[in-house]
């Protein structure tokens, strides 16, 4: 016998979304397609909802499934899933969200996980009613994804057809150096990386770093621009090279706080003086960021409030929300500490 799961399933919706159907909810958005679909899966299985569960038409309530809902997350990270303080930011706010909404958290993994295809399915042994990607993946797993859960929102990933919460990455490079150049530093280097599959020309942070030192008829030395691949070792290394050589700039746009961090502790170990000899800026303004030595300025990204906006949309897509894929945009806030000058 059919159950609301499996309507839910056929249908491509959530629980949530089959019982507002059925009850005649008319609260939040729900297009007509997804009536049609919800109603047709129900006839095509014969599905008979339970005795007294179905409200009548003008009471305006609903009842869903008695279980809570349940969501996954996918966090863009090579580190121990729980050790990255930007993605754990996100993800916290996530929880705390889904607490409020009476929903649960229980399917949390790297993207390096969930590319492993024996994951993939473990990951959907417990029939997820919605997902938050913090990273793209590749087609095939993305593709796989997408016919097992309804619903799907993404921070910051390059799947255009769900929506996706983002801050602008070009922006906030750029934002970076133009900070730098108001407090007067010209010489300007920059340590990034690119997303998986990128090229480290092609990342939005690096270009968005070219374009602020062209537009403020800054030198650019290739020497002083490298590819970290989020490596904090690697910028460690990238230092004391640069310092070996005699060639260290002015000032660093870093392309994440925890990057930026290695590289104060290369210059502390260098005994160069931050920020009279180099001043150093950061992008994503995480917690410990505040405690470093000296404190990081950087560019704050509202990852808390990225996080509860990632959930509350995914919340309005499993409950039957069916309009057009939306990018929200978050915005950026400078963040002046020790390590640039006065």
């Amino acid at each position: 016998m059919s159950n609301i799961r499996d309507v839910a399933r056929e249908a491509g919706v959530s629980t949530a979304t089959v019982s507002r159907v059925i009850n005649h909810d008319t609260m939040g958005r729900m297009t007509e397609e997804t009536k049609e679909r919800v109603w047709a899966a129900i006839a095509k299985l014969g599905y008979k909802a339970p005795a007294g569960s179905v409200k009548k038409k003008n009471q305006g309530a609903t009842v869903s499934d008695d279980s809570p809902q349940q969501i996954g997350c996918v966090i863009s990270t090579d580190k121990d899933k729980y050790s990255d303080p930007y993605f754990l930011s996100i993800l916290s706010a996530i929880e705390e969200q889904a607490r409020r909404n009476g929903c649960s958290v229980p399917f949390v993994v790297t993207s390096k996980e969930i590319e492993d295809t024996p994951i993939v399915d473990t990951f959907f042994s417990g029939k997820l009613d919605g997902i938050i990607l913090m990273n793209t993946l590749s087609n095939d797993i993305y593709s796989s994804i997408k016919k097992k859960v309804p619903a799907i929102v993404g921070i910051d990933t390059a799947h255009t057809d769900i929506d996706n919460i983002i801050y602008d990455h070009y922006a906030a490079a750029s934002l970076a150096v133009d900070t730098l150049y108001k407090k007067g530093y010209r010489k300007i280097g920059f340590l990034g990386a690119s997303p998986s599959g990128l090229q480290f020309e092609d990342s939005k942070r690096f270009r968005g770093y070219l374009s602020s030192m062209y537009a403020h008829k800054l030198t650019i030395d290739p020497r002083t621009t490298v590819d970290c691949k989020w490596q904090e070792d690697a910028c460690f290394k990238a230092i004391k090279k640069m310092h070996k050589g005699g060639y260290l700039p002015d000032a660093f746009v870093v392309a994440s706080d925890l990057m930026a961090m290695a590289v104060l502790r290369a210059l502390y170990d260098l005994d160069v003086k931050v920020p009279d000899k180099v001043a150093v800026m950061g992008i994503s303004n995480i917690e410990m960021s505040r405690f470093s030595n000296p404190p990081l300025s950087t560019i704050g990204i509202h990852t808390a409030q990225m996080g509860a906006l990632a959930f509350d949309t995914l919340k309005q897509r499993m409950e039957g929300y069916d309009m057009l894929p939306r990018t929200i945009a978050l915005p950026l806030e400078t963040v002046l500490r020790a390590s640039t000058n006065d």
